[in-house]
C-alpha cells in the first residue's frame, strides 16, 4: 500500500511538471501566387524571462524554400514573422513552427492555399469615331459601329473597397490572454499542491527511513543478545561441570577421611582404665 502511493505521488509530480507549455496562435496572413511569402503567428510563454527557442520551415507544394523567422515584442506575448524571398507558387504553402523551449516546447503546422492577386483594371478602348452617314435614295444610312476587342471588358472591375477594421482579431487576444492567465493561475495552484505533496512524500520517506534504521539497529542489539546469552549459557554450563565436580571431591574426601578414622580406631590396642578415666578426681 505504501509502495502504490509513493508511485502516485511520483506520477503526480510527473504530470503537474508539465501541466504549463507554451501556446500558439493562429496564422495570420495569406500567401498570395507570384508574391514574397510573409506571414505572422502570434505565440505566448509563461514567464517573461523564459526563451522564445523559436524555428520554422517552409514548403511551397512538396519543395522546401529558404525562409527567414524573426521574432517580435517581449514579455508574455510574442510574434513570429515567416517570411520567404522566393515567389509564391500555386502550389499549397505548408508552414511549421516551433516555439518553447524544452518540454514546453509546442510544434504547429499551417497549410493554406494560395490566393491570387487583384487583377489590374485593362483600358477602356475609345469607340471608333462614326463616319458620316450618307444618303441613299433620301434616307441616311447608319455607318458601322466600332465594336471593343472581345478581351476587353466592357465595364472595369470597381477597385477593392477598404474593409472596416475587424475587432475579431482583438477579441481573439483577449480571449487568449484570458485563457493564458487562467492557465496560469491553475499552474500555479498546481505546483503549490506540488509541493505539498512533495513535502508530504519526504516526510513519508524520512520516516520510513529511520524506522528502517531502528529496525536494523534492533536487529543487530538482538542478534547481539543472541550471542552473549550463548556465551552465558556456555559459561554457566563450565561452571556447573565445574562445582559438580568440586561437590564430588569433596564428597569422595569426606567418605575416604570417615573410613580413614574407623580403620584407624580398630587398629588402636585398648588402653587400661587409669584413675582420670573412672572419673575420680583427685583431691
Amino acid at each position: 500500500m505504501a509502495r502504490s502511493s509513493k508511485v502516485g505521488l511520483l506520477g503526480l509530480l510527473v504530470l503537474a511538471s508539465s501541466a504549463s507549455a507554451t501556446t500558439v496562435g493562429d496564422l495570420k496572413g495569406r500567401p498570395l501566387a507570384g508574391q514574397a511569402l510573409e506571414v505572422n503567428i502570434p505565440f505566448a510563454v509563461d514567464e517573461p524571462r523564459d526563451k522564445a527557442c523559436a524555428s520554422a520551415s517552409v514548403r511551397y507544394g512538396g519543395a522546401p524554400v529558404r525562409s527567414t523567422l524573426h521574432v517580435q515584442g517581449s514579455g508574455l506575448k510574442r510574434n513570429l514573422l515567416v517570411t520567404s524571398r522566393a515567389k509564391v507558387s500555386d502550389e499549397p504553402v505548408t508552414v511549421n513552427v516551433r516555439a518553447g523551449c524544452g518540454s514546453r516546447a509546442v510544434t504547429r503546422r499551417f497549410v493554406m492555399a494560395t490566393g491570387m492577386t487583384a487583377a489590374k483594371a485593362p483600358p477602356m478602348g475609345r469607340p471608333a469615331a462614326r463616319p458620316a452617314a450618307f444618303r441613299f435614295g433620301g434616307k441616311p444610312v447608319p455607318g458601322p459601329v466600332a465594336l471593343l476587342p472581345a478581351g476587353e471588358p466592357l465595364f472595369p472591375p470597381a477597385a477593392p473597397e477598404a474593409l472596416p477594421h475587424d475587432s475579431s482579431a482583438q477579441k481573439a487576444d483577449a480571449s487568449l490572454a484570458e485563457e493564458l492567465r487562467q492557465a496560469r493561475t491553475d499552474a500555479a495552484a498546481a505546483i503549490t499542491q506540488l509541493d505539498a505533496a512533495r513535502k508530504e512524500l519526504a516526510a513519508v520517506l524520512d520516516v520510513e527511513r529511520r524506522t528502517q534504521q531502528t529496525l536494523i539497529h534492533s536487529g543487530h542489539q538482538i542478534q547481539d543478545a543472541q550471542s552473549e546469552a550463548a556465551r552465558m549459557r556456555l559459561v554457566l554450563k563450565w561452571v556447573g561441570a565445574v562445582l559438580t565436580l568440586g561437590a564430588a571431591g569433596l564428597v569422595w574426601w569426606e567418605v575416604q577421611r570417615v573410613a580413614f578414622r574407623r580403620r584407624t580406631a580398630r587398629a588402636r590396642p585398648p588402653q587400661e582404665p587409669t584413675i582420670l578415666s573412672s572419673g575420680e578426681m583427685p583431691a
